[in-house]
């Protein structure tokens, strides 16, 4: 690779050209084992270079200061790996947009937050950094400057990996509201937080198990989203010794369902004690009506996707006996008679659990068995400084979603 490297004429070396060059003589020295030159190799910022590239040149960067390099001024730069903890929280950025397509979701979470300031910490001071005009990085930087101890946000990952494909301005740390692709080289500065579906499934899975329910059928979207939930729920299930007779991916859109269910009663006739059913509302809507008609004593689990958040007797109820995680405001929200009020009341119950989270952030990541109460459910920090979240449970009656308990 090198002797091709030395072919390339220095005016081809430009731009972008110039940083992909620099970055496979990175890959190359850390391949050799010589972290300090491949920090020496890579660009010293990643301005005007593509996400993808800077994301890489970010990781590799990464590898190298934990190999024990040094950065170009050569200090040892071990903090950019290190959990930045603040000692205590008394002013947080928010970085979220207020217009595109996430413009509507990101004031419900926004008015969740201040919701919980008034609740929780009323000498906390929340201010928020329109990502949408100003771009992750800068707003970032203009919350540091104005004194932020915790930074919460974004909510989308490009914007996200924008921030973190630049480890020299990570000064405090950032509580995201979502979750990155990859676990890999994660700077100290990030805890990740969001609504994850695969946590939902896994704690169906231990669920099941722990009912001594251990054959499964699946049924998911045939998606990405579909793909993911499934094989959260199948590792989960099986490595407590669950068996599953069989997965089936169903068409992702408007669709007769019937031979889809057909075929994984036949697989699971006999064996099965339950169906995991990973859909949107209008899909287990179909799917639990063939469900009834077939296998009427069938166990139907399932995520708390298949709710809109939004009550409609009339819909739902074919979703009556379905057993599936819930979030505790939207029960508390069903029972209050407010939960129609909110356009996206599982954001907001996410705003409200940020601000729990981005205020208690000092004892929280001190502790890592630490438990904490929230909106969006049981809260505790895990590896790599993801939050997970432990739901309730809740079943259909009538239409109406129930609360069944932990």
């Amino acid at each position: 690779t090198n002797r091709y490297l030395s072919k390339i004429p220095a005016k081809a070396l430009i731009g972008e050209n110039g940083a992909r060059y620099g970055y496979i003589k990175a890959l190359l020295a850390v391949q050799l084992k010589d972290p300090n030159a491949a920090i020496k190799y890579l660009p010293a910022t990643n301005k005007g270079v593509s996400a993808g590239l800077a994301s890489k040149i970010n990781q590799l960067r990464q590898s190298a200061l934990a190999m024990g390099g040094k950065d170009n001024s050569g200090t040892a730069a071990v903090n950019v790996q290190a959990a930045l903890v603040p000692t205590s929280v008394t002013k947080i950025g928010v970085l979220l947009p207020q217009s595109g397509s996430l413009g509507s979701v990101s004031q419900d979470i926004y008015q969740g937050m201040k919701t919980a300031k008034r609740a929780l910490g009323k000498n906390t001071e929340l201010t928020l950094y329109d990502v949408s005009s100003g771009g992750g990085v800068a707003q970032y930087q203009k919350a540091v400057a104005d004194g932020a101890d915790v930074i919460v946000g974004p909510l989308d990952k490009e914007t996200l990996a924008d921030i973190l494909a630049q480890p020299q301005i990570l000064s405090r740390p950032i509580l995201s509201l979502n979750y990155l692709t990859s676990n890999k080289n994660i700077p100290g500065a990030l805890y990740q937080f969001g609504l994850l579906p695969e946590d939902e499934a896994r704690q169906v899975a231990n669920n099941a198990i722990a009912r001594n329910q251990r054959n499964a059928i699946v049924l998911a979207p045939n998606s990405s989203w579909g793909e993911r939930v499934a094989n959260a729920f199948k590792t989960a299930y099986q490595s407590q010794g669950g068996q599953i007779s069989i997965v089936e991916f169903y068409a992702d859109a408007p669709s007769d369902y019937s031979a889809n269910v057909q075929k994984v009663l036949a697989a699971g006739q006999g064996k099965a004690n339950l169906v995991f059913v990973a859909a949107s509302p209008s899909q287990a809507r179909l799917l639990r009506t063939l469900l009834s008609q077939q296998a009427p004593n069938l166990p139907v689990y399932a995520t708390s996707h298949i709710f809109s958040g939004r009550t409609d007797p009339s819909k739902d109820s074919s979703l009556d006996g379905i057993v599936y995680t819930e979030i505790p405001w939207i029960m508390e929200s069903l029972q209050a008679g407010t939960l129609n009020s909110s356009t996206y009341p599982r954001m907001y119950a996410l705003g409200m659990d940020a601000f729990l989270i981005a205020q208690n952030l000092p004892s929280i990541a001190r502790n890592p068995a630490a438990k904490v109460n929230g909106k969006t459910g049981m809260i505790n920090l895990a590896g790599n400084r993801q939050v997970q979240r432990s739901l309730t449970f809740a079943t259909f009656a009538n239409g109406v979603p129930h609360s069944l308990g932990r």
